[in-house]
Formats: structure tokens, sequence, C-alpha cells
């Protein structure tokens, strides 16, 4: 019986789409038992909450939809399978960076996770009124006591360390360590996990003495030999006290509690009490000593800025003028501070990889974008039919977006297996290590599933809205009139790729000059050949500096060294000793913060420092004389003293309070003490003899065979100190070290902006196959009435180079922008110049126009009949 007209016929075709002409293996094993079973657990699972709205039948449509949806989707991704692989490869590469950026940022930001109420904790930073007066790492001794003692509602706890570096000894066994001097509570305060020993009461006394598990190994060959042990612990007045283990530390993972000179912990922690490494103590107890460490834990729900005033206080009753009216005292939450640390450099370095893995991300999205939209053509029939026979759009739209998905959790499985094969490099680039797959927790494979279903749906959302929009009457007849439309956004989008990439290109490059002017810059001094060693013994007097002295002239004898200076600091990081001095002639009796260091008649010499004026302490004929002082360019300068020369040897600089004066016996030409983030200060150098204090002896090794000469000195030093250890590096390994964190960049950079080409380039590749695919014909035709090949290979190319015209006009402005933001906060950069712009706008250029010119002259050979005769 013929239905009568105008009426709806009950049909189920509106919920199941039409079947896809041709059967596969896939679709046999979807159609399985087994397949039914776990749609239907899904949709029963999901439903379980609405049963009283929705019936079982319902719930059996539901599930048998979503069945349908998905084998529809396995089979267009299998009848373009080339597409396919290119939107998973490039989606996983994708995927697998932003995974590997993300396990780096957590691993960053978990620094200090594992402290007992971590969020509670804070960092006392001094800002000093006159510029460097003292370390920001520092602070008055007394100042965090008081405060617990004056203001117990706020402050729940202290946490105060001296650092210093000497040699530990234990019978015969001598190494150099670092040691913490400080207060006895750390181990409870930020609940560190003890191998043996009392968390509670870790020191038993004041003679007792904590280690970590690894110089508990390194010393007595394991961490259950060392309690009880004695160590001997030299200090700098040629005295040795004595300490007996009473707790050995399990190994700790980097955290800033201890982080200080830069380690990831320190091998020995013994008490202030009874201590006597310095002669004058320590400082812990002295309201003008401003060189101890110092950390806080508040009570709960107090904030820091309650403090300010109390700090202001107790400085101004305790501290002198000095110090109370130029210092200025910041709190830095303990679970930011490594963050943020050294002009937030970790900080900067996760946001820049942070955008990139995004940006990456992004440049496969947009291939997935224009490649599903130019393989639509071949659906738009489907989509007619589907309409006709009563097919909602939003049913088309969750079709399509089903098959986005899909995809794309074909790229988070692969991205796991990129994951694992690009760990290693990214441990080695970025010195960390990075968790194993295996070793995701529950949170983190949500991410990735989650992460995996978002970039779905981000990527086939436009296509899917674009397709399902379509005309009935022209998608029947096959006319991909809104497909169409959609062109000046595949051009956008590629433009947007390009750009992205320029920029990156260009950022990397600019980085990779940055790093090379690093190492290329004229320093001052010749860093070639210098091998420092830790002095030791540290006998901080007459005697020890007679007996250093000593040392560096016996190794003078061997033949293979050079020169030698013993010294306090050497050029690696800005000097933690700094005066008010008032210069001869000052006005106003106005006083210069100046750095100020410790060095030997030699120290100009080994370091190959060019002398302006004067002399280097000592020379030929006289011998030193107290008080003589030598200075850089610069604070020739800040004293306002004249350049040409005229009376600058033996004017006087004088030290406030009675601290003496210096005569000025020589100019030395301006020299990088720091890293080129910062200027380069005034300093005075000054004779150890004045100062009574070392830390390094310094060896310029003559050109040759480097492992031997290494060897000879080791022999030598053995000679003339056999009970000190023989630790050294070399200063152009110092010097790289400054650089860490813009290497780990540069090389990080450089793996992503490989990885974005690659992924341009593909993108490229697939829009273009797609392309000539549609205009085999029109090619076919051109070569009939007698078009030339290079003549169909302008065709595209012309298309495309005005693509990346505007690429480049976008790019090479924002890249300006972000490279010179960048570049700030170097006080020495290199200039951003037009030639790097021009390499990256030429090199993309290039590669893009190969890939497009042997793409299309595959087209343009072919056999233009045989391009005819095909449907």
């Amino acid at each position: 019986m013929k239905p009568i007209r105008g009426s709806r016929q009950p049909s189920t075709i509106n919920a199941q789409p039409l079947p896809e002409i041709g059967q596969f293996a896939l679709a046999d094993l979807f159609n399985s038992l087994v397949f039914n079973g776990i749609i239907r657990g899904i949709f029963l699972v999901v439903t379980y909450r609405s049963t009283a709205i929705f019936s079982h039948s319902h719930t059996l449509i539901l599930s048998n939809m979503l069945k349908n949806y998905i084998l529809v989707a396995f089979r267009q991704l299998t009848r373009h399978k080339m597409f396919s692989a290119l939107n998973v490869f490039c989606l996983a590469v994708g995927i697998s960076f932003c995974l590997l950026i993300g396990q780096y940022i957590l691993h960053e930001t978990g620094v200090n996770a594992e402290l007992k109420n971590e969020h509670r904790h804070y960092f006392l930073n001094s800002e000093w009124k006159i510029k460097n007066t003292g370390p920001d790492i520092t602070t008055v001794g007394p100042l965090v006591k008081a405060l617990k003692s004056n203001y117990p509602g706020m402050v729940a706890d202290y946490y105060r360390f001296n650092p210093v570096t000497n040699v530990v000894s234990a019978g015969d066994k001598h190494f150099k360590e670092d040691i913490a001097i400080g207060d006895t509570n750390f181990v409870s305060m930020y609940g560190f996990t003890l191998l043996y020993g009392d968390p509670a009461h870790a020191f038993t006394n004041s003679s007792s003495a904590v280690i970590s598990e690894e110089f508990a190994i390194k010393l007595f060959g394991g961490a259950d030999q060392a309690m009880g042990k004695t160590i001997t612990f030299t200090n700098t007045t040629a005295s040795t006290q004595d300490y007996k283990i009473s707790a050995v530390l399990k190994k700790m993972v980097a955290n800033s509690v201890f982080n200080f000179p830069g380690g990831s912990g320190y091998s020995v922690y013994i008490p202030f009490e009874g201590n006597h490494y310095y002669s004058g103590g320590t400082g812990e107890d002295n309201w003008q000593g401003i060189y101890t460490v110092s950390f806080i834990q508040l009570q709960p729900g107090v904030q820091p800025e309650r403090l300010q005033e109390p700090v202001k206080k107790l400085l101004k009753e305790n501290a002198p003028e000095s110090i109370s009216k130029n210092l200025t005292i910041h709190f830095k939450p303990l679970d930011r501070y490594y963050l943020d640390q050294n002009n937030r450099t970790v900080a900067k370095t996760m946001s820049i990889l942070s955008l990139v893995a995004l940006a990456i991300l992004l440049l496969a999205v947009i291939n997935f974008v224009n490649i599903m939209i130019g393989t639509s053509s071949y659906r738009i029939r489907e989509i007619g039919l589907r309409k006709v026979f009563g097919g909602r759009r939003k049913q088309l739209v969750f079709q399509y977006l089903t098959e986005s998905i899909v995809l794309t959790l074909f790229a988070v499985v692969l991205s796991v297996l990129f994951y694992g094969l690009f760990r290693p490099l990214f441990n080695d680039t970025l010195h960390v290590e990075l968790p194993a797959i295996g070793q995701f927790h529950v949170k983190e494979l949500i991410f990735l599933t989650g992460l995996g279903l978002l970039v779905g749906v981000f990527a086939g959302i436009y296509p899917a809205l674009v397709l399902s929009g379509s005309e009935v009457v022209n998608a029947v007849k096959g006319q991909p009139v809104s497909v169409e439309k959609g062109t000046w956004l595949r051009k956008s989008l590629l433009v947007l790729q390009f750009t992205v990439a320029i920029g990156v290109f260009i950022f990397s490059m600019t980085l990779s000059k940055q790093v090379k002017y690093f190492f290329n810059k004229d320093l001052g001094y010749d860093k070639d050949q210098l091998m420092v060693i830790t002095a030791f013994p540290k006998q901080w007097d007459s005697v020890g500096i007679a007996r250093m002295e000593t040392i560096r002239d016996r190794l003078l004898t061997d033949p293979v060294v050079k020169d030698a200076t013993v010294s306090f600091d050497i050029p690696e990081r800005s000097s933690p000793n700094r005066l008010q001095v008032m210069p001869e002639g000052a006005k106003n009796n106005s006083t210069v913060s100046i750095e100020t260091i410790a060095v030997d008649e030699k120290y100009a010499s080994t370091y190959g420092m060019h002398m302006l004026e004067g002399r280097f302490f000592r020379d030929k004929i006289g011998g030193f004389v107290s008080g003589e002082t030598v200075i850089n360019e610069s604070a020739m300068d800040a004293f306002g003293w004249s350049r040409l020369g005229a009376g600058i040897l033996g004017k006087k600089i004088t030290f406030p309070n009675g601290g003496g004066t210096g005569t000025v016996v020589g100019v030395v030409k301006d020299f990088h003490i720091a890293s080129l983030h910062e200027a380069i200060e005034p300093i005075a150098l000054f004779h150890v003899i004045d100062n009574r204090a070392y830390r390094f002896l310094t060896v310029k090794l003559k050109p040759g065979n480097l492992a031997a000469s290494i060897e000879r000195v080791r022999t030598k030093w053995k000679e003339v100190s056999p009970s000190a250890p023989f630790e050294f590096s070399f200063m152009d390994e110092k010097i790289q070290a400054m650089y860490q964190s813009e290497l780990q960049l540069k090389k990080a950079a450089g793996i992503a902006t490989g990885l974005m080409l690659l992924i341009v380039l593909l993108g490229i590749f697939g829009v273009l196959s797609l392309a000539l695919n549609k205009r085999t014909k029109e090619i076919a035709v051109r070569k009939v009435l007698g078009a030339e090949i290079h003549h169909i290979l302008s065709l595209f190319i012309k298309q495309y180079a005005a693509l990346l015209l505007v690429a480049n006009v976008i790019a090479w402005p924002m890249a300006y922008y972000i490279s010179n933001q960048w570049l700030q906060q170097f006080a020495y950069r290199t200039p951003q110049g037009m030639g790097i712009y021009i390499i990256a706008g030429i090199f993309v250029a290039f590669i893009a126009f190969v890939l497009i010119s042997l793409q299309c002259l595959k087209v343009a050979l072919a056999n233009p009949v045989k391009s005819l005769k095909s449907e």
C-alpha cells in the first residue's frame, strides 16, 4: 500500500547514517559482540542516572548510533589513508611535545612541593636602598629569631644557616664538601626524611652532625655504617672540630631550602652553637651581620605583609642606621622562589617553552582543519543524501566530530611512543629527569586523554560545521558551494602557519646569536687554559696566606704551569663583599658602593688583564705595601676622576666608620666578573695579605697535552698539600655554567623550530596534494593547449609566494618585539640586524618552494591523455 502524500512514515533512518559502500575487516570487528557490548556499556554508564527519562530502548538506539558513527569514522579514515596518516603524525608530534613540556613544567613547579606546609614557608630576600650594599640572598642574622620571639602569633618557626665549603675528614679520607652551619630544627620544620636518627631531635647536642645519604656512602661505604662515627671539620682558623654523626638524611630532590650557593643539598649539617669555623663567629646573633640565609614559617592564615611593620621596628631598635634605614625585607614564597630567582630565569624559560609547545600543537591543528576541509568535497553527495533521508545537522556535526576525535585518539596513542623516544633527548637538553610513561599518575593519564579529546573537538568543530551546513540541492549535485567559501580560511590558516614558523625561527636564531655572543665577547681577561683549584687548607690568617703562596710558587716550578694566583673570588659571579668608600675629592663627602676582591700580585698576569696605569701591587723591585688597591675603569668613572690619567695614582679612597684608607697604585681595564646579565660595576682589588682570606688557586697552563698537564699539577699538589683534596674545574666550564638556562632554551628552541618546519611542510604537502588531485584535468588541458612545465609550476608557486610574503610582513615585527623583550634581561646583548630576518624568510620560502616544485613536477610530467580519460 502506498503511503498517503504528505504523511510521515515511522523510520529509524534519522538515527542511523547510511552505510558506506564497501566492507572492511575492521568494520566486521567492530560489529562483533565485544564492540556492541563496550558501546552499550558506555551508554549505560552515561545514562545510569537518567533511567527515569530514557528507556532501555532509547539507550540501545543511542549505543547503536555511536557504534555506527565510529564505524563510518574508521571507514572514512581508511579511505584517505595518506591524509589520515599525515594528520595523525602531525597531531602526535604536537601532543608529544606538549606532554614533554608539561612534564618539565610539573617538574619545575614541583620544587619544594615535598616540604611540610610548603605554602607557609618564606625566604627572606634583602633589598638595599644603596644598591648592592649587601647580598640579596642573605640578611641580618638575628632577625627571624626575634620575629619568632616577639610575634609568636604570626610566626610558627624559623630556620637560618650559613653556607660554607671546606674539608671534612674521616680517618685518612679527606673530601671537599658543602656544609650548612645553622639551626638544629630543619629536619622537623621541613619534614625531611631520615634514614637513621630521631626526626624530632636530629641533633643530640652541639657536637653532633647530620649528614646526607650520599656522603655517608662516600665516606663509610653505606648509610647504615655512619651512625655514631666521628667526622673532623676543618675551620678557617687552622683548627679542627670533631662531630659525631647523629642522623643520616635520605637523598633529597633538588629544593631551594638548600639550594645555596647552587647545589641540590649539603653534605654536612652542624649547629651554630659551639662551632668555630670563623674566628669572629658566623653572625647569627649579630645585628650588624648581614650574611645569614633566613627562612620563616608563618602561622596558618597569616599573610607575610603583616610582618613588614614588625621587621622595620626590630631593625630600628637593634640594627645600626646604616642597615635599618637602608634595608627592606621581602618575603618570597618558598614554593615559587626557585621559579623566580635569578631574574625569573626558570619561569621565563617555562613560559617560552609553553608558548612554543602550544604553537606546535596549533600548527598541527591547522593542518588537520585544512586537510579535513580539502577532503570534504569527496563527501558532498553523502551529506546531501543524508539530509534528503532526514539526517539532522546536529547528527552530521556529531558524526564529523566523532571522526576527528577517533583520529586524535590515534594521535594520542602515537604521541605516547614519541614521548618515550624524545624523553632522553629532553632530559639531556633541560637537565631534568622526566618520568617514563609507566610512572605517570592517574591525573596525568586523565590530562593526556582530556587533551586528546579537546584537540579532537577543537580541530574538528569548524570542518563539521562547514560540511553539515551544505545546501541540500547543491550537495546532491556534488557542488561544494559551502566548502569553497572556506578557501579564504584555508589561506588564512596557511598564513598563520608560516607566520608562527618564521617567527619562532627568527627567535631561535636570535637566541643562538646571543648565546654565541656570550662566548665570543671580550671579557677583559683570557679564559683559556685557566685551571681553578679550590684552595685548601683554608687558614685565614697571615700564616695561612704565606702557606698558600708557597704552594702557588711550588706549582710555578712545574714546566706545564705558565702562571698562578691566589684569590678570594674568580670571574664567575658578583662579589658578595661590597663596601661604601669615599673617594678623594668627593663632593659633600658622598660615598660610592664598590665591589671588592681579594687577590695576589699575580692575578692580572694569570688572567691576562690589561693595566691602563700603574702597577698590580708588587713590582719587580719593591715589595708589597699594606693598604694598596687597584681599581677598574668603572670605579675611576664612579669616583669622578679624570680618565686622562693625571694624578690618579696615589689618590686615596676612605672607608667610613674608621675603616682606614686605601692608596690607588694601578688602574685595570674593565673586566666581567659576572655574567652578561649584569653591567660591570666599580671594583676595587685588595691584596689577600690585607684581606687574610682566600678560596681559589688559579693555574694558567701552557698549551699542550691537557690531560698530561692536569696529571702533573695533580701530582705536584699532592706533594705540597697531601691532606687537601684536589678538586678543580676550568674557567670556560664555569662561564658555560653561567648561561646554563640560555643554553637549555637554545637547544629546546632548536628542536621546536625543526618540528614546526616539519609540520608546516607536511601541511603544505597535504594541502597541495589535494589541490593537485582536484586540478589534474585542468593541468592536462593546459599541457594540451601548449603550456610549458615552468608555466604550471609558476601557477602554484605564485599562490604560495603571496601567502609567504604576507606571513613575513606579520612575523617580522612580531619576532622583533618578542626577541627584543627577551634581550632586555642582558646588560650586554647582540644587536638585532636584518640578516636573521632575511635568512628566516628565504629559508622557509626555499624549502616550501622546493616541496611545491617536486609535487607539481610529478603531476606536470604525467601523460595528459590519461588524466583526461580518467573520471
